[in-house]
């Protein structure tokens, strides 16, 4: 299971993932075990595909080669899409009242009901298109799953070896988009010796950091700030994957991972760097990653670390592991 104690993190993850999520852990516990030359071999083939359907890391060097301006990714949900004050009003009310007939609703972060939460119920609103029982339904599964997982009383102590070996971290400064950062380092995550609870519980309690850091308003009162004093709405997530081997493959934490991602902090990261990624976890990526991730695949970026530099970041504010483009451990 991947994470103990009866609650399985994924089992709210919605039905057209189950199948494919176990197809795809199939495919990356065998990359686990088979040899660097295969994976490598079988990877030349996969990096085709991806640069002829316009995915990858071949396409964006196409793309930025082409002269086309970088594009750091979205920084508010639904950025793209407005709609007027009194219909958001309308949805907010009808969402509030769906939920306030759900009986034995867990509080949001332990101190207070959703209903009561309009940036709560506004963010969900969003990454469902307006749907009512669609957000209904995500969120109950959300703060579900919270109470399970007794996020609110995750901290430092429960994970401590997973923080030493410095596995991920929330970076001091934003990116030039007003975001904050989160890092994950790959090669420091060894499959055979780690604690998977308590890897997914630091990977719970970072993305609870980077939500603090992070605008949860209503329309009403995003509607009264001005343009320009906006807090971000999302982060930037960013893999630091050079040197992945088959011992940084971990199915059980990818599947976490993505039903956090999804389910549980739906829409709050809006682009995902992966630098430096050797041909294994290009492999890797293609057979068991992206296709778990339909659309949102599309927010994966494969880059270098100068470009991590000089595309997101102002000059020596880019994470202490990407100022350099050589690594020591």
């Amino acid at each position: 299971e991947a994470c103990s104690s009866g609650n399985h993190p994924s089992r709210a993850s919605p039905p057209r993932f189950r199948a494919s999520r176990a197809r795809a852990l199939n495919l990356c516990a065998a990359a686990a075990v088979a040899s660097l030359t295969t994976a490598i071999a079988a990877t030349d083939q996969l990096a085709f595909a991806s640069a002829v359907s316009g995915v990858g890391p071949r396409s964006n060097l196409a793309r930025r080669a082409s002269g086309l301006v970088h594009d750091l990714g979205s920084v508010y949900i639904g950025e793209n899409e407005e709609m007027a004050s009194e219909a958001s009003a309308e949805r907010l009310d009808q969402l509030r009242r769906r939920l306030a007939a759900t009986p034995g609703l867990p509080l949001w972060r332990g101190r207070s009901q959703a209903t009561e939460e309009d940036g709560l119920l506004w963010w969900f609103l969003r990454d469902r298109r307006m749907d009512i029982s669609e957000s209904a339904q995500k969120l109950a599964r959300c703060l579900q799953w919270r109470q399970d997982f007794r996020v609110d009383k995750l901290g430092p102590e429960l994970f401590h070896k997973e923080l030493r070996l410095r596995k991920a971290y929330l970076h001091e400064s934003l990116d030039l988009a007003g975001r904050p950062v989160l890092v994950a380092v790959a090669r420091r995550h060894n499959v055979l010796d780690r604690r998977l609870h308590e890897s997914c519980q630091m990977c719970a309690w970072f993305m609870e950091q980077a939500l603090d850091r992070l605008a949860m308003e209503g329309p009403e009162a995003q509607a009264q700030t001005q343009e320009g004093q906006r807090k971000a709405e999302q982060a930037l997530g960013i893999f630091d994957v050079r040197d992945f081997s088959p011992l940084n493959i971990d199915p059980d934490f990818v599947s976490f991972l993505i039903d956090a991602l999804y389910n549980y902090y739906p829409s709050r990261v809006s682009r995902v760097l992966f630098v430096g990624a050797p041909e294994l976890f290009r492999g890797f990526w293609a057979t068991a990653v992206r296709p778990l991730l339909g659309r949102y695949a599309a927010l994966a970026d494969f880059v270098s670390v100068e470009e991590v530099r000089d595309q997101y970041f102002a000059p020596g504010k880019a994470p202490p592991d990407f100022q350099s483009d050589f690594h020591f451990e």
